[in-house]
């Protein structure tokens, strides 16, 4: 027989509904800001510095048409996000540790290299054939813009985001490490996609793991290489680091001003 709703489970469930959504739009409208402050910036950036361009012959003519793709993501990206907190300030989860001075970087730290390993994985699995249906929309950008990071299928957005819905299910990190980690991954998206250097050093090339701008674009342009997100750590161990990376980034490094004397 079917069970009869009682009327006190609907007002229940409405009222998670209603506080869903509230986080849902806090985060929704965080997205939006972040894309619109740290695009401008880097468009101001990229401006002020021509001479830092990665792609120097290649121009992508499409930067603005890109962002009708940003809607749909951010609200994968929000969904994905807000699912998680959401079900972990509600007691769903695993019982998070409290912050503190070391359960914070540390949490974060695992969360971060969890995180990197799950997007390496991820992209792969994208550029397999059954799934780089998914994939392909984003690939369109060879000379890739701060615009291009939201570039992408809603399918895509989920299988890259999914990480945030179950990672409080698995790792007591504490929310306010989990809203620190979403906002640099945000940041760190975009600056990957900017198109130009500016950050370059050698903390982004061996022995180091750190990746940089010069890695993901590398990925835009010879496709089956640099598949990591904030490291280079599984790129290198299995082989899939464009072989002139290390000396690409470094000659950034020397990079003077157009208008150095």
């Amino acid at each position: 027989m079917m069970a009869i709703m009682n009327p006190g489970d609907a007002d229940s469930w409405l009222a998670l509904a209603k506080q869903f959504l509230s986080l849902f739009g806090v985060v929704l409208a965080a997205l939006v800001i972040v894309l619109v402050s740290v695009g401008l910036v880097f468009e101001f950036l990229n401006a002020r510095h021509p001479e830092r361009k990665i792609q120097k012959g290649r121009t992508n003519k499409r930067k603005w048409k890109e962002l009708y793709r940003a809607p749909g993501s951010l609200v994968i990206i929000a969904l994905c996000f807000s699912g998680g907190l959401f079900a972990q300030m509600k007691g769903w989860t695993i019982t998070p540790f409290e912050l503190n001075w070391w359960t914070g970087p540390l949490f974060l730290a695992v969360s971060v290299l969890l995180y990197d390993t799950w997007f390496y994985w991820i992209h792969r699995m994208l550029h397999c054939k059954p799934f780089y249906r998914f994939h392909a929309l984003h690939h369109k950008s060879l000379a890739p813009t701060v615009w291009s990071n939201h570039h992408e299928s809603l399918p895509e957005a989920f299988f890259n985001q999914a990480y945030y819905l179950i990672i409080p299910f698995f790792l007591p990190i504490p929310w306010q490490m989990l809203v620190l980690q979403k906002l640099y991954d945000q940041v760190s998206g975009m600056l990957g996609h900017a198109g130009f250097e500016h950050f370059a050093s050698p903390a982004g090339r061996t022995p180091f793991p750190l990746a940089s701008t010069v890695f993901h674009d590398q990925h835009h342009s010879h496709f089956a290489y640099n598949f990591g997100h904030t490291f280079s750590i599984w790129d290198r161990m299995l082989g899939t680091l464009y072989p002139k990376y290390d000396e690409t980034l470094e000659g950034f490094e020397h990079t003077k001003p157009d208008n150095a004397q």
